[in-house]
């Protein structure tokens, strides 16, 4: 009976050579990803994002809270003219930038807040100079000051929070009081132009607008925003011949404030 065939001698240095080149192969791979792997090591951790609109039952996502706040009002308008004044239009206008206050009482509810404002936009010079005909040609000034008070009802959309940050957008309609005082004309047409005096009113007004929230603690929190308001039309003024009309008045507003959980 033949006797089996002895093992090669060079299967167990084939191995060998085999399991050393996969070694090397191995390493050079590690030797390549190091420098990957400590570049990820010093990249910032990616933001986490908190959903907004889980609402925390245990009251930390609802609740009421107080907001105050204050900034700078810039106007876009108002172009009053003497609607007594036929054709009369504004030739060139201006609405010095003034400032304004105001507070709110509202309620969240996880992403979505909404509030009532009270807010006070303190007195600005107003100038404007107007042309028109009326017979003849007419040409004059007007001057005086304007102030408004409006209360408005919002409702604010928070995005989300990034790092204790959270943008947000809003929107509110109500009322505003729109105050104007020592109005002064001058001028001529046909005669020197009659004596005015200023008038107070109150018109639909609405707000839009978006700001950045920062939480300061787990109550306080610190805003910063800019909302468009839209005062409506209004009556200046009047005379003893007829009426001051002003067209829309536009107020830019960018404003810093605080916003307080009640509970």
């Amino acid at each position: 009976m033949p006797s089996p065939e002895p093992e090669s001698a060079a299967t167990p240095a084939a191995r060998g050579t085999t399991m050393r080149a996969l070694l090397s192969v191995l390493a050079a791979f590690a030797a390549l990803c190091a420098p990957v792997a400590a570049g990820a090591d010093m990249l910032p951790p990616l933001p986490s994002l908190d959903q907004p609109g889980n609402v925390d039952d245990s009251g930390s996502g609802a609740g009421w809270y107080l907001r105050g706040g204050f900034g700078a009002s810039l106007p876009g308008g108002p172009a009053v003219r003497p609607s007594f004044v036929p054709g009369a239009a504004t030739r060139s206008e201006g609405l010095h930038a003034g400032w304004a206050v105001g507070g709110a009482l509202g309620y969240q509810l996880g992403w979505l807040r909404g509030d009532l404002s009270l807010d006070y936009l303190g007195p600005r010079d107003f100038g404007e100079h107007f042309s028109g005909a009326c017979g003849t040609a007419c040409a004059g000034t007007l001057k005086g000051r304007f102030s408004a008070i409006p209360v408005l009802a919002n409702l604010y959309y928070d995005i989300g929070t990034w790092n204790n940050l959270t943008p947000y957008v809003g929107a509110g309609a109500g009322i505003a009081h729109v105050d104007w005082d020592r109005i002064e004309l001058g001028g001529s047409c046909d005669g020197a132009c009659p004596a005015a005096s200023g008038a107070g009113s109150w018109h639909f007004a609405w707000q839009v607008g978006a700001g950045l929230d920062y939480a300061l603690t787990d109550r306080l929190s610190m805003e910063v925003d800019y909302r468009l308001l839209d005062l409506g039309n209004a009556r200046a003024g009047s005379t003893p011949v007829g009426n001051l009309a002003a067209r829309t008045v536009w107020d830019n507003e960018v404003r810093i404030g605080l916003r307080y959980k009640l509970n």
